[in-house]
């Protein structure tokens, strides 16, 4: 089978790209011949297929001026992009396209282009982009996640979720609800699918038909290819005897944004013993801030970007990894590659996240924004040998039960034929 994939970054930006292009890999090892579509931008991976992205659009300080206008059109409908796309089914002649995030960088354009030339489209739901402008359906003056009734075009605009910019979020926000107006979306998509049932119910709440969306929860990177152990993480050493194991320690692995609530993880340490340690991986506008809450306190440390070989390895190091959430996570991928080290998880009950937990012991599900239950839970992990033994092999079993790369890939093929 003939396959395009789109999204608007080709290299290691974020999870949909690293699922992308994950997905890709193991299509290519499965026989079928697959090519990117994406922008322009000196990290992308190389490709034959380069001469048809569309030109880099960079929204990091964009809120106001030119750029700001050029993004607004550009989210509105990108001809380039049209025309480039064309150009690319022109030469590839694909049998079905794979669309991922396309919304301010590419536009709905190349779904026109798409539904003209009678070629079904695949869409993987990252994120809640599909339903507003706050994509991620956040709401940082008040702390707390939006549900649909807070979705509205000015209730939308009043986060300021786009670049701290009312008008920003407003236009943004009119362009979504123009494109859905058109259909532009919904009327040349044959099928969606997401990583949670969570995400299903929430977009079946918002009108979208429910026998169009498939779950398929996510494979897991470090269960592709060869991967068994990963290597010592950069700076790792192993305890010597009589020292505490390295496993009395926790991790955090992410995006350090108010709403992944790393303040809640840290809050939890005044209910710790002060043997306890804390690693946070990640970098982020509320990176500062968390820094000088912490202070000088020993036990924390921040270790800032860490490439996926060496976060693995530190996850196999920790007692637990934590993803304390206070947003409606999609999913949670971070926890399913701690799981595959044979790392018990300890999740907020936000969004996707308890589905990877599961009815497993692989870990634990605490209230989101509750330092005094998450102390509990680390504690608990941390409490008896024993049952941690009993978490690390539960937790290899889950990961192994719902992240097997094959298994997704049959699924998503599956899904190919059936719009096909």
């Amino acid at each position: 089978m003939k396959i395009i994939h789109v999204h608007k970054y080709f290299h290691s930006r974020d999870g949909a790209s690293r699922y992308e292009r994950g997905l890709m890999r193991l299509q290519e090892e499965a026989g079928h011949v697959v090519a990117p579509f994406a922008m322009h931008d000196e990290r992308n991976e190389p490709t034959p297929w380069s001469e048809y992205f569309v030109s880099n659009l960079e929204t990091k300080h964009v809120a106001f001026g030119l750029n700001a206008i050029r993004q607004f059109f550009r989210a509105a409908w990108s001809r380039e992009a049209e025309k480039k796309f064309t150009q690319l089914l022109d030469v590839f002649r694909p049998d079905i396209i794979h669309v991922h995030n396309i919304y301010t960088h590419i536009s709905p354009s190349i779904l026109a282009v798409a539904k003209r030339r009678n070629i079904p489209v695949v869409m993987t739901v990252h994120d809640y982009a599909l339903l507003s402008a706050n994509y991620s359906l956040w709401d940082a003056s008040n702390m707390r996640s939006m549900d649909l009734r807070d979705i509205g075009v000015l209730a939308t605009a009043r986060t300021r979720f786009i670049k701290g910019s009312f008008l920003a979020t407003l236009l943004l926000e009119l362009v979504l609800k123009a494109h859905h107006a058109k259909r532009l979306y919904d009327g040349a998509i044959a099928e969606y699918t997401t990583y949670s049932q969570f995400v299903k119910d929430v977009m079946v709440g918002a009108g979208f038909d429910a026998k169009r969306i498939s779950v398929l929860g996510a494979y897991a990177e470090p269960l592709m290819g060869s991967y068994e152990n990963p290597p010592p993480a950069k700076g790792a050493r192993r305890a010597e005897p009589g020292e505490e194991s390295e496993k009395e320690g926790v991790l955090f692995a992410g995006r350090l944004e108010s709403y992944k609530g790393v303040q809640t993880l840290l809050e939890s340490l005044r209910y710790l013993p002060s043997t306890v340690r804390i690693k946070i991986i990640g970098t982020g506008p509320d990176e500062e801030r968390l820094k000088t809450f912490i202070g000088k306190d020993h036990r924390v440390e921040f270790l800032g970007f860490v490439p996926g070989n060496e976060l693995w390895s530190l996850m196999k190091q920790s007692a637990a990894v934590v993803v304390p959430s206070l947003w409606n996570e999609v999913y949670g991928l971070v926890a399913l590659e701690a799981m595959c080290q044979g790392t018990p998880i300890i999740v907020a009950k936000s969004g996707g996240l308890p589905e990877v937990v599961g009815d497993s012991d692989a870990g634990i599900v605490v209230p989101p924004g509750d330092a005094h239950a998450l102390a509990r839970a680390i504690e608990r992990v941390l409490d008896s040998s024993e049952r941690q033994e009993a978490m690390r092999q539960a937790a290899l079993n889950r990961a192994r039960a719902i992240g097997d790369p094959q298994e997704h890939l049959a699924k998503i093929m599956e899904i190919y034929s059936r719009c096909g």
